[in-house]
């Protein structure tokens, strides 16, 4: 089962923004009062499923001047462009892979954002926190046709916060983040691990 989540990008945003939404529907999904930092790393390289570089963590000013998304101003011929980040999460080895796409006119055009976890609990919802914060900030649609938590699907984040939120608790976060896919009782107790080891 592919695990991808996307947002679709009509107006530009900053990393730094992207980051403090992100955190904050993180807050409003799982009913915390905080949550762990998350932080967007460049650079970083695998080969073979083998990390081979750590990359760089980004620092405020980078967060603040890195735009992703609006219209895409591009000829025809040229390729479309990509850039990759990973998102990683305070006090566990979980990183959700970022990958920013524009595409050509012919194709659409637009920009969007592709969000893929590891199989874990905190993965997958650390990507749906990131993929709702994007689309609802962009003016976006969130794009969920390979997990299909909510059924029938909806594109509009505002409408999957308030859905699926959880009611305030005082688990951890980890815990917090399987019990919000354990909702989903059709995801059978999908993912089975909590979070990466």
């Amino acid at each position: 089962m592919s695990v991808d989540l996307e947002a679709t990008l009509p107006r530009p945003l900053t990393l730094a923004a992207v980051l403090t939404a992100a955190r904050d529907t993180l807050t409003d999904l799982l009913g915390l009062d905080a949550v762990p930092g998350l932080h967007v790393v460049a650079d970083r390289r695998y080969e073979r499923g083998r990390r081979l570089c750590e990359g760089r963590r980004l620092t405020g000013p980078e967060l603040l001047s890195t735009v992703i998304g609006g219209p895409v101003e591009q000829a025809d011929e040229e390729p479309p462009n990509s850039v990759h980040y990973e998102v990683d999460v305070d006090g566990g080895n979980d990183t959700v892979l970022v990958m920013v796409i524009d595409h050509l006119p012919e194709a659409g055009g637009g920009t969007e954002a592709v969000f893929s976890p590891p199989r874990t609990c905190v993965g997958v919802v650390t990507a749906v926190a990131l993929a709702l914060a994007v689309a609802d900030l962009a003016g976006g649609r969130f794009v969920d046709d390979q997990i299909g938590m909510l059924r029938p699907r909806s594109p509009d984040p505002a409408h999957v916060v308030a859905s699926t939120r959880l009611p305030p608790g005082n688990d951890d976060f980890v815990r917090a983040c399987e019990r919000y896919l354990r909702q989903f009782a059709h995801l059978n107790g999908w993912p089975a691990s909590p979070s990466m080891p």
